[in-house]
């Protein structure tokens, strides 16, 4: 069986969540943090040698505080996060263990990931040696133009 390690970037701003008092990934989901539904949808996977935690600096006083005892039980890797998302990763990146195989990237404040997602991701990154995980359009997709009214229905064609 293959092993995974699995980043799960939480470091970024927040700026459309409408709370000032949380950041999305902090924020309460089912009376815990959103970030831990998350995490524990890969941390119970045999799979899984793996699950890094990306922060803002600014945040990790804060999170060492309220979940720090979370952390340890679960032994999740906690890293800070860089300027950019690609810079978060980049440092989650350099904390992967030497005996991981894939690395997974999931963002943290998406915690409605479903168990067979993450089954098909994971064998088909075996298989091919990257995978991606999509999902077809299926709604109606407006254009609105400076105005704000509609201006066109756009094509779901490959979307």
């Amino acid at each position: 069986m293959a092993k995974f390690a699995v980043i799960l970037p939480a470091a970024g701003k927040s700026s459309r969540f409408q709370d000032a008092h949380y950041k999305k990934v902090f924020a309460p989901l089912d009376n815990r943090a959103v970030w831990l539904h998350s995490a524990e949808r890969f941390l119970n996977r045999e799979d899984v040698a793996q699950v890094i935690m990306v922060i803002s600096p600014q945040d990790r006083e804060e999170f060492m505080s309220k979940f720090g005892a979370n952390v340890a039980i679960l032994g999740i890797t906690v890293v800070d996060g860089g300027e950019e998302r690609s810079d978060s990763v980049r440092n989650a990146l350099a904390r992967v263990k030497p005996d991981v195989e894939f690395v997974a990237i999931h963002d943290a404040a998406r915690p409605c990931i479903a168990n067979e997602w993450i089954d098909a991701v994971f064998a088909a990154a075996e298989k091919h040696s990257a995978a991606i995980l999509a999902i077809p359009v299926s709604g109606t997709l407006k254009r609105v133009g400076d105005g704000h009214s509609i201006d066109a229905t756009v094509s779901r064609t490959g979307l």
